[in-house]
């Protein structure tokens, strides 16, 4: 499910000691999304010449819908997908002039105007109009601006306004204007009040929140639309395949028509714009293209890389501008294909009538410069450019551990992105293995009463996030923290945000376990000098095409944050990588590992659905989803099936899933997409899901921040053989 953060932290905004006891917000997800499904065969409504507006509307009417309530809806898209025929409507709800945040309708129609496929997650309109908010769009912002970004100092000046929006100066801090919109907020008491959707996006670090602020004032929740996620991929890079020459598909096909490139736009080999991407140098993160490279006017992209130099090398920054660019627009045209096209919410600068709203290309940052060993990708709503910020990966073994005594010895590490920083001198001390006392006394998740004065804590991974274990250690007064993979000896960069911890190196799991048989020990843990040559992200398709596909599901599904749609989203981005590779892991190359940053191949992994659990991050749990879409594509092979064919499944799926989904959300929309196309594939979908125990009668849901999960390993009678 899509969970909504509500923030004690809001209390301190307003100075109201008893916030927690006011009404709060009702949360949209497909918890309480209304999905209506059409039997075998059998459509929820005969054949209707009407508008599918008018279809829509006369169903929701006879099954319960309040007049005021379908009067209320507005249509905000409406396309037919050229490979299932079904035209796809999308409609927003509208009281008072005012949208209601969260509020939807998706609908399919098949050719003959029948309604086969409709989820609803609408408000109840009552016959009084929306309380109106006691405060205006400046005070609302400056309450976001408060809990989030404390660093911003000056408020921004408004700039304009236009119908319900209000845009403020993004000066240097923002990427986009920060922008509020009055909307009306359904409440658990069933009210409708009017308050603000507030969207910031700052410019540095891609964080695209949209918070949602009462008519009081209050920080009612939020939500990050910025995906950051770290990957060794494989697939199309330097160590499996060699550079070559490839064409573009010129003006006249479908899924580009006027081709890849802008041909009013100047090209440059590192400043590359299209119709579907503007791939550019950003090595200065600026968040804007470097002013750097050579013009190109002949529309041949031809820089040849050396892999023996370092990539910010002016040859090799061409190379990875005009690699990520091709591979943008290669997804861009799959997908296209597989049904995200302009009516779904596709990213394009030109919609060419096709419904959507265009202006909307890919931002495309080459080797940012804003961080390492990492990319993410911010997707805001349909109408409004993404951006993909791609960095360079400084490879196994930038930190180590070298053990001084008893025998000498240097064990590979990856650092951390918080806390303090390593140099080559690096921090020396007794290394001691952590006893927290509770559960693994050695994961460092709960406080340690060790004396770690002088000392290097040893910790082992796993319980708990890394920035407690690290603080757990400094509390303890520890000089620096080593933490040990306890799956595999893949290394991974720390991620989380902690501006004054202490140093920390992450090491794998068979160098951890001969250190702790060393102990006692004294070591150093510092950085590699030489370093090792970094590797560039933009030379992989898995980094890339998983990074996009963060930008399929905001797009098509809709909320895909929290802990349960969260997970997903990182598992369906891994799921789109690795059938379009055929490979069963993330991440080989730009992290040099060979077995990947995941914890277990996909293939055969061994957790389940019943496996996720509150103390997991977004990541880990998302291995489960990732291990469903590999075990759909090996059970669509062995049915003689097309990877084509499950992709346009799992695509078009998307179109009957509620926005903040679970699990089996996802399963039923792609068995309803099946079902409207391909009967014939209804087992091979639950039997993937079901072997990793989403079957028949599993359930999940987020409750007060807690994951619950039911796991079924069950199928449906007809699939059962």
């Amino acid at each position: 499910m899509r969970q909504v953060i509500t923030l004690a932290m809001a209390a301190l905004v307003l100075g109201a000691a008893n916030a927690g006891a006011q009404d709060e917000a009702v949360t949209f997800d497909a918890a309480r999304a209304r999905i209506h499904k059409a039997a075998r065969q059998s459509p929820l409504t005969g054949p209707d010449g009407a508008t599918t507006a008018s279809v829509v509307a006369r169903f929701l009417r006879d099954h319960g819908a309040s007049l005021a309530t379908v009067a209320s809806l507005r249509e905000i898209s409406v396309g037919r997908a050229a490979k299932t025929g079904l035209t796809h409507l999308r409609m927003e709800q509208r009281v008072a002039g005012l949208r209601v945040a969260g509020a939807y309708v998706k609908a399919a129609l098949d050719e003959q105007g029948r309604l086969v496929h409709l989820i609803e997650d609408l408000a109840d309109v009552p016959a009084r109009r929306p309380v109106a908010a006691a405060v205006d769009e400046r005070r609302a912002l400056r309450s976001v601006l408060a809990v989030f970004l404390p660093e911003v100092k000056e408020e921004p000046a408004e700039i304009g306004r236009r119908e319900n929006v209000v845009l403020f100066d993004k000066g240097t801090f923002f990427h986009e204007a920060p922008r509020v919109e009055r909307v009306a907020i359904l409440m658990k008491s069933g009210a409708l009040k009017a308050g603000f959707e507030v969207q910031t996006w700052t410019e540095r670090d891609n964080r695209l929140y949209v918070s949602l602020v009462g008519g009081d004032a209050r920080v009612l929740g939020v939500e990050s639309r910025t995906s950051t996620d770290r990957y060794n991929v494989f697939a199309v890079n330097p160590a499996v395949s060699a550079q070559a020459v490839v064409a573009g598909p010129g003006s006249g096909n479908a899924e580009s028509p006027a081709g890849w490139l802008l041909s009013s736009a100047t090209q440059k080999d590192a400043d590359i714009s299209g119709h579907n991407v503007h791939s550019y140098l950003d090595a200065n993160h600026g968040n804007l293209t470097d002013p750097v490279g050579t013009p190109v006017a002949d529309g041949n992209f031809l820089a040849a890389a050396d892999l023996g130099a370092s990539p910010s090398t002016v040859g090799n920054t061409a190379v990875a501008v005009q690699n990520l660019f091709y591979l943008n627009n290669v997804l861009h045209d799959t997908l296209y294909r597989h049904g995200f096209d302009e009516a779904a919410g596709n990213f394009q600068t030109d919609n060419f009538g096709h419904g959507g709203l265009g202006a909307d290309p890919v931002q495309a940052e080459a080797q940012d410069g804003s961080g390492t060993d990492n990319a993410n990708f911010a997707t805001p709503p349909d109408g409004s450019k993404p951006r993909m910020q791609m960095y360079l990966w400084t490879g196994k073994g930038t930190v180590q551990v070298h053990v001084n005594t008893p025998s000498p010895a240097s064990y590979p590490g990856a650092p951390a992105q918080f806390g303090r920083k390593l140099d080559a001198t690096g921090v020396t001390g007794d290394v001691v293995l952590v006893n927290d006392g509770t559960g693994t006394t050695s994961d460092g998740c709960e406080a340690i009463t060790q004396d770690l004065r002088r000392r290097i804590a040893l910790i082992d991974r796993g319980g708990c996030d890394f920035v407690t274990k690290v603080k757990n250690a400094g509390r303890a007064r520890a000089r620096a923290a080593i933490i040990v993979n306890n799956v595999s000896d893949s290394l991974i960069t720390m991620g989380g945000r902690a501006l004054f911890a202490i140093p920390s190196v992450f090491i794998g799991k068979s160098d951890g376990e001969a250190l702790k048989a060393s102990l006692p020990a004294n070591a150093t843990a510092r950085l590699t000098n030489p370093p090792p040559l970094p590797r560039d992200g933009d030379l992989d398709a898995d980094i890339v095409f998983h990074e996009y596909g963060h930008g399929l599901t905001w797009r098509m599904i809709g909320g895909m944050s929290g802990k349960m749609s969260g997970a997903i989203g990182e598992g369906m981005s891994d799921t789109l990588a690795i059938i379009l590779t055929e490979e069963d892991v993330v991440g080989e190359y730009a992290f040099d590992d060979p077995v990947g940053i995941r914890t277990a191949p996909y293939t055969d992994y061994p957790r389940s659905y019943g496996d996720i659990a509150p103390g997991n991050e977004v990541h880990l749990d998302g291995e489960v989803y990732g291990a469903i879409g590999w075990r759909l594509l090996q059970n669509f092979q062995a049915a003689g099936i097309s990877k084509d064919l499950l992709l346009d499944d799992i695509v078009d799926g998307m179109n009957f899933t509620p926005s903040g989904p679970a699990f089996e959300d996802m399963r039923d929309g792609i068995l309803q997409s099946v079902a409207n196309n391909h009967p014939s594939h209804e087992c091979l979908v639950w039997d993937a899901f079901a072997h990793y125990g989403v079957g028949v009668e599993a359930h999940g849901e987020v409750t007060l921040g807690q994951v619950v999960v039911s796991e079924s390993f069950a199928v449906p009678p007809q699939c059962a053989h």
